[in-house]
């Protein structure tokens, strides 16, 4: 995490000073709290300083008591300080310096309290202003934090699925990071990933698993591998995930979408859909499952309500819908069309449809042989891949691109993030295969880094831009 170098300042608001005695006692001393002029720090601010103030002098000195208290630790956070000091007679302020520890463990936000507690031994001197809390944030981050991650399929039978990560400077590759840290396979044929909170799930397609990470560090938390056959996507809505699974491919009757109880990570019920649910994504109250067909066709869109988990609808749109993207309200459903070797060759489309209505708006029609895919969204902006060609059209445009903006390429997957155009290549399917960045700008390559075997996602880990 990038936090600015703050500084800060206790302040403290008084009330009127009443004399003191003969005795050199005040009698009523000047009402002496403690603010904050800034409210957090990064934890390499270094020095910071408590300013205890009153409005009005003392005639004698007197000594102020204060607590540290709060989330963060002492000599551990910050150095522990003697909890007392000496405001000075006829002196307006004093100033403790506090060191904060700048340390090597990611950790989360944490409070320190400054409480002050006693005045000469009284509290009835005490402001109203007596503590103020300071947020320390950490400025540390987890070893697989802010960068790309690729998922590797891996060979089928092969049990070398995996995943790289690339720094997010694009400086260093590291593959296999998923074994690396569990000293374990992640299995055979990693399919996809998708991310609730702070945990990435892993589908692992022909282990009939699903393997459940913190994403930050790839330290393994939990296995899903009972209720699932041939699973594909997954998508989280209303605390809950869902997944498709082919079932037997070669059965057309027993397709399902699996219902993902995230606390315990088991399978917790079972919908029975269409063949070939592919594509998953969830809206707030809908999960659409774009159904490809599996080894055969199909040309819908089933809808599951999300607030009773009951099948809702279906869509029709072309033929084996690929991909789906969420813009603005709007579902947009990208389908291939029927390839060539199918002996019924039809048309690729490119639907928006109402995600209020759950009903077709608009349509684009591509010819008879042209089969997109791999709809991905950059803002308002839609890229889809077709004959080695990337195109590009608003959501606003009302027909398709004539030509493409990045031409030539040997894409098994891609996406867009912040003007850039990321491809894996998979080369051959048995080498190494090769992530490639593209300037959306000047539609020129960037740069290509060499991952592992049959990379087919790519994703983006933590919050920054590329």
């Amino acid at each position: 995490m990038r936090i600015n170098k703050l500084v800060m300042i206790a302040a403290v608001a008084g009330v009127l000073f009443t004399g003191c005695t003969d005795d050199d006692t005040p009698a009523a001393l000047p009402g002496v709290g403690v603010s904050l002029v800034q409210e957090s720090v990064g934890e390499d601010v270094g020095t910071v300083s408590l300013l205890f103030n009153t409005m009005n002098t003392f005639d004698t000195d007197v000594e102020l008591i204060y607590e540290l208290s709060g989330t963060a630790t002492a000599d551990t956070d910050y150095t522990a300080l003697q909890g007392t000091l000496v405001l000075e007679a006829g002196a307006n302020s004093v100033n403790q310096n506090l060191f904060i520890i700048d340390d090597a463990e990611v950790e989360t936000d944490e409070e320190l309290i400054v409480t002050l507690t006693s005045v000469n031994g009284e509290t009835e001197f005490i402001s109203s202003n007596s503590s103020a809390t300071l947020t320390i944030t950490d400025n540390d981050s987890f070893a697989y934090e802010n960068g790309i991650l690729v998922l590797h399929e891996g060979n089928f039978f092969g049990g070398n699925a995996s995943v790289s990560y690339i720094t997010e400077d694009l400086s260093t590759t590291t593959n296999n990071i998923f074994s690396g840290v569990n000293d374990a396979a992640l299995g055979d044929v990693g399919q996809s990933m998708g991310f609730n909170g702070d945990l990435a799930y892993i589908v692992v397609n022909n282990s009939q698993k699903i393997e459940v990470v913190n994403r930050f560090t790839f330290e393994l938390v939990g296995t899903i591998d009972t209720g699932l056959l041939n699973p594909r996507n997954i998508a989280f809505t209303k605390g809950k995930g869902y997944v498709t699974n082919w079932g037997d491919g070669t059965d057309a009757t027993d397709d399902f979408v699996a219902l993902i109880n995230l606390e315990s990570f088991t399978v917790e019920d079972t919908y029975s859909v269409p063949e070939g649910p592919e594509a998953i994504v969830a809206t707030e109250d809908y999960i659409y499952v774009a159904h490809q067909g599996g080894f055969g066709q199909n040309n819908i869109v089933t809808v599951i309500n999300a607030n009773t988990n009951t099948l809702d609808s279906s869509i029709t749109v072309a033929d084996r819908p690929n991909s789906m993207q969420l813009i603005d309200g709007a579902l947009w459903v990208l389908s291939g069309g029927n390839p060539s070797w199918t002996g019924n060759e039809t048309a690729g489309q490119l639907d928006k449809i109402d995600t209020v209505t759950n009903s077709i708006e608009t349509t684009f029609a591509f010819t008879q042989t042209e089969h997109p895919g791999n709809l991905s969204v950059d803002g308002a902006n839609l890229y889809y891949l077709m004959s080695g060609n990337v195109f590009n059209m608003n959501v606003s445009d009302t027909e398709l691109p004539a030509t493409g903006v990045v031409n030539g390429v040997s894409f098994y997957d891609m996406t867009v993030n912040n003007g850039k155009l990321y491809g894996v290549d998979a080369k051959d399917f048995a080498s190494n295969g090769s992530l490639e960045i593209y300037d959306l700008g000047s539609n020129t390559l960037d740069v290509s880094l060499e991952v592992s075997i049959i990379p087919g996602a790519i994703y983006f880990n933590g919050g920054f831009e590329f």
